[in-house]
């Protein structure tokens, strides 16, 4: 009676083996300069944003003026109710003026606020600033200066 024996050829692991190196070879670059990074903290600072957009659009809902900071959309703290300061509309990390290498700053204005997102560090934790104020739509600029509402939309 002959036994099958079970396993992996010499010759099949070389052509996984020559696979996994081509693809860490493609992939390699991009992780060393930090590209994955810096596009991932630009995204996240985005979604940030607009969550921050419909945040403002909840709290004017509520209290008939949009939040002049992002403590007052922020949750309220231990043993306190949701108002005016403190809305419980976004979550307590965000209130924080910088999250994932952006800096966050909010201002009112005279017809609502503007939200400006930089990175902390230009080319380190991003490549470019956002701006967004109560009609939700993001502007960005490529480069080291602040966004505004002048700037490209954000495609």
């Amino acid at each position: 009676m002959r036994f099958r024996q079970r396993g992996f050829t010499l010759v099949e692991i070389l052509v996984v083996s020559a696979i996994v190196g081509v693809i860490l070879a493609i992939a390699a670059p991009a992780l060393k300069d930090g590209h994955v990074r810096v596009s991932s903290r630009e995204t996240t600072a985005v979604l940030e944003m607009r969550s921050v957009v419909r945040a403002q659009s909840q709290y004017r809902s509520r209290f008939g003026k949009y939040a002049a900071s992002l403590d007052d959309l922020a949750p309220p703290g231990s043993g306190r109710a949701t108002g005016p300061r403190a809305a419980g509309l976004i979550p307590a990390n965000l209130a924080s003026p910088q999250k994932e290498g952006y800096l966050f700053a909010m201002v009112l204005t005279r017809s609502g606020y503007a939200l400006l997102g930089s990175p902390r560090i230009y080319a380190l934790d991003g490549r470019r600033t956002f701006y967004v104020n109560q009609d939700g739509v993001v502007h960005e600029s490529l480069g080291d200066h602040p966004a505004s509402a002048d700037s490209p939309i954000l495609k």
